[in-house]
Order: structure tokens, then sequence, then C-alpha cells
């Protein structure tokens, strides 16, 4: 009668350590991490959304506007791409942006770029804030949109805004579509 023990090869246990390097390396640069509920995950929460009116610029320099918890664009839940990746967005406390100028002009290329000033008149800093205006030609045709945005705009400091350049031919004037703030 045999007796014989079957030894383990020795490579199965040369993997082990290698796969927990790559989950630690995982783990460490972000890429894998515990799961964290949006709020409209988390059970038994509900979230509401109040209608505002939506504010509006004319193609010439205007007047100080108030904006107050712009319209649209305000999703209940859901992620912002900021410069590092994607955080998650909930709807903002109150805020008060004021307009102080705007206005548009076109490039060398032809396209429309809306600049101007805002402030943040509100109690608190706003982490991400976007503003996208419209652009009508003259029978009121919507052209296209424009988007300005940025990130950290604290309480009390004005923004000297600068939408991406657009291209729309027979352009006229534009207005404001939507205010996102976090």
């Amino acid at each position: 009668m045999s007796n014989s023990i079957i030894p383990r090869p020795r490579s199965t246990w040369k993997i082990v350590p290698g796969i927990l390097l790559v989950v630690a390396l995982l783990l460490f640069a972000g890429c894998v991490g515990p799961f964290e509920p949006g709020p409209s995950e988390i059970p038994g929460e509900q979230l509401t959304v109040m209608p505002t009116p939506t504010p509006t610029v004319s193609a010439e320099q205007t007047s100080t506007q108030t904006l107050r918890n712009g319209p649209a664009e305000l999703a209940t839940s859901g992620y912002i791409e900021r410069s590092y990746g994607y955080v998650p967005y909930s709807t903002p406390p109150e805020h008060r942006l004021t307009m102080i100028e705007s206005n548009s002009r076109k490039d060398a290329s032809g396209n429309i770029i809306i600049y101007g000033r805002m402030k943040n008149e509100g109690p608190g800093s706003l982490s991400y804030l976007q503003v996208t205006f419209n652009l009508y030609d003259n029978s009121g045709n919507l052209l296209g949109n424009a988007h300005a945005h940025v990130e950290y705009f604290g309480a009390g400091q004005t923004w000297h805004f600068q939408a991406d350049p657009v291209p729309a031919t027979n352009y006229q004037y534009f207005k404001i579509a939507g205010v996102m703030a976090q």
C-alpha cells in the first residue's frame, strides 16, 4: 500500500499576492471603492424641485438682472463632469446670481461668443456653475447653444465669463436658457 501526498503547485501561491496587489492598486487609484448612494438612491428620501421663472438677456448690454435658483437644467440628482472626474450632483441650497452685463461678438472665424460678468450674491460659495445661452436668428428660430462654466465661485465674487465659440449663421440675439449651480 502506497501512501502518496500530492503537493500543490507553487505557481498557485504566486498568483494570490499578485491579485491582492492589483486590487490594492485599484483601491488606492480610486478606480474601485465603496458604493455611495446618490440623493435619489437613498430609500424613503423624496426630492422636490420647484419651478422658477426663466430669466432672459437681450443682445444689447444689460443692466443688473437677478437670477434665483435657475430653471430647466436643474436635475434632482445625477453626475457632473469636472476636470478631475465625475462627482454626484444634488440640488443646491438657495443662491443669488446677478448678471451684471452680457453681450455677444463674432470671432475671426465668424463664430458667436457670448461674454459678460456675473456676481454671486448668495450666502455661500458654489462649487460649480454653468450658464447655457440659446442663440436665435431674426425670426426667432433657435440656431444653437453656447455654454460658459466655472468651478468654485465664491460668495461676493464676480465672474468674467466667456462662452465657447459657436458657429451660427444669421445670428441676431441670445437669451439665457438655463443655469445649473451646485
